[in-house]
């Protein structure tokens, strides 16, 4: 099975991979900035988004679903970018098939696990099983609910954004909670490592993120030695929503080296 995407404008194609309970959806602003410039696919993660749902899910497996979408579309040496989850795929993949990409962007994850951030995560997990869906109706009502435990507006809302209607009229994850679950070990608290990607690869953090820290550098350039490492000021994990000005223009600018 082919992953789902949304395909913008034409030109060298980037790939989009989104974070852990996201989809394609959330990187649309993106698409539209260089949609001009390249051709830009939106990607939807098995068990995240119209993608499929399936028990089995690590960086190896989603690594051959990357392939077979590439090789489905024919795309001659993608540029690749991911955010946390994504941004993990995307180094997974490249330094299993180091030849294919031609850059990658790795946005505020590190390949090194960074165990505080993901136990800070996975309690995320025993909140939203405790959601009953026959009881709240509209996105309202779910913000309502999570209030309780996430005080946060800005993760509220990326839940409820994150919804869909069934055929019986019912919201939904647009994500299997289940399945993700039995795999957020192995997607979360394990280390990328046993290779190297030796392409242009640029790592963008937000300056008041901890998902990358100072102390994986090292790391990061032994599995990618032509990386470089950029602060985006004034931005937390999600820095493409805190300042997408300044993220669009570093991004722009790495793409535009040869």
């Amino acid at each position: 099975m082919i992953l789902y995407s949304k395909i913008y404008g034409s030109g060298y194609p980037i790939l989009v991979l989104h974070g852990l309970f996201g989809n394609g959806e959330n990187w649309t602003s993106f698409a539209k900035e260089f949609y001009k410039f390249y051709q830009i696919h939106l990607l939807d993660i098995r068990n995240h988004g119209n993608s499929f749902f399936s028990e089995k899910m690590n960086y190896d497996i989603i690594s051959k679903d990357i392939l077979e979408y590439i090789s489905y579309y024919e795309l001659d040496h993608p540029i690749l970018l991911g955010h946390s989850m994504g941004g993990r795929a995307v180094m997974k993949f490249s330094i299993k098939y180091p030849m294919i990409p031609k850059k990658l962007i790795i946005v505020d994850i590190s390949p090194k696990a960074n165990n505080i951030t993901n136990r800070n995560q996975k309690k995320l997990i025993h909140f939203l099983k405790k959601i009953d869906f026959n009881i709240i109706n509209t996105r309202k009502d779910l913000d309502g609910f999570l209030k309780t435990w996430i005080s946060d507006i800005k993760i509220r809302s990326f839940f409820s954004k994150c919804t869909k209607r069934q055929k019986n009229g019912k919201l939904c994850f647009s994500f299997s909670l289940s399945n993700i679950e039995k795999n957020y070990d192995s997607l979360i608290y394990q280390d990328i490592k046993n290779g190297l990607y030796h392409g242009p690869t640029l790592f963008l953090r937000g300056e008041y993120s901890n998902y990358i820290l100072y102390k994986d550098y090292n790391y990061i350039e032994k599995l990618f030695p032509k990386s470089k490492i950029c602060t985006v000021k004034k931005s937390d994990h999600w820095i493409h929503v805190d300042n997408p000005t300044e993220f669009y223009k570093k991004i722009s600018v790495f793409l535009n080296k040869t």
